[in-house]
């Protein structure tokens, strides 16, 4: 049984699958992922008629996306761990679900990059091949890298306004494909390695950062 966290951007998606059953669920950019994932997460069990402990298999999109909603995923699939000793841990890059879906669409035949909006003009960036396969690392970058590129480029509906991206959107059948690839090949992680994968620094330690600078 697998249980598919995705609580990286303002609507957070969840997939349930058990044997005989798979439960979809999406909590809009209205609803508090802190509060509600959780609860969420207990109605589909219940809906399935199983114990949260009967899952196997639990996936997390650890980032790059927002710092808070990286936190509470990756927070909630190690508390899940720490009850059930023997849960197997997939960890999800956002840029390489995004990847996935263009590849699985086929919606570009060359290599292509995937960009989430970092804000104060920033992206996170990673280059990939038709099949979806990295061909660089995911890192963060100015927006005039971006507008430089002469590949195609693919952001999320709504996440890019500056410029002309193709613009793909995340679900909860896609996330659950994608999880279930991993799952089925058994790229697990150990729950020590599984970590919010920021890129970038918070807020506090930019700040601390540039106070240092000055000294």
């Amino acid at each position: 049984m697998l249980l598919v966290i995705n609580t990286a951007f303002l609507t957070a998606n969840l997939a349930l699958k058990t044997n005989d059953k798979t439960i979809l669920k999406d909590l809009d950019a209205k609803s508090k992922h802190s509060e509600n994932v959780l609860k969420t997460i207990d109605s589909m069990c219940q809906e399935a008629n199983i114990d949260i402990l009967d899952v196997d298999s639990v996936a997390v999109v650890v980032g790059p996306g927002s710092f808070t909603g990286l936190r509470i995923g990756v927070a909630i699939a190690k508390a899940l761990g720490c009850v059930k000793k023997q849960l197997n841990f997939i960890s999800l890059s956002s840029l390489q679900f995004m990847a996935y879906i263009i590849a699985k669409k086929r919606l570009c035949n060359s290599n292509f990059a995937c960009i989430i909006n970092a804000l104060s003009g920033k992206y996170f960036i990673c280059k990939f091949d038709k099949n979806g396969n990295p061909v660089d690392e995911e890192t963060m970058v100015e927006e005039d890298f971006v507008k430089s590129l002469n590949i195609p480029i693919f952001a999320l509906l709504g996440d890019v306004k500056n410029f002309h991206v193709n613009e793909i959107s995340l679900n909860c059948i896609d996330l659950l494909d994608f999880a279930s690839i991993k799952d089925n090949q058994h790229e697990y992680v150990n729950i020590d390695v599984l970590l919010p994968k920021y890129i970038r620094p918070s807020q506090a330690e930019d700040s601390l950062l540039k106070k240092s600078k000055k000294m």
